[in-house]
């Protein structure tokens, strides 16, 4: 488990475990945490289960609840920040 500023994320199919093509990601956000602008050179996908909050996706924002799909396009700068504690699984090439 990695942990940062509220943020904590598990790696549930990883390079290290296996996985040769697509990584999982399983997460859980602090109430109030949020997720340092970044990018990656690939899509992602993210599946929220618990919690609340908003997204930042290349300068527009977007909410999310329990069930939401974001998908965050490649080289798009991006932020999640949680509302509530939140808890989601993520996935990317």
């Amino acid at each position: 488990v990695h942990s940062m500023q509220g943020n904590h994320i598990a790696g549930v199919a990883t390079p290290a475990s296996g996985a040769a093509q697509v990584e999982v990601w399983r997460g859980r956000m602090d109430a109030g945490a949020a997720t340092p602008p970044h990018r990656h050179d690939t899509e992602e996908v993210v599946v929220f289960l618990a919690g609340s909050g908003r997204a930042t996706v290349g300068g527009r924002e977007v909410r999310y609840a329990p069930g939401d799909t974001l998908i965050l396009p490649a080289n798009e700068v991006h932020q999640i920040f949680a509302e509530t504690e939140s808890e989601f699984v993520g996935a990317m090439p």
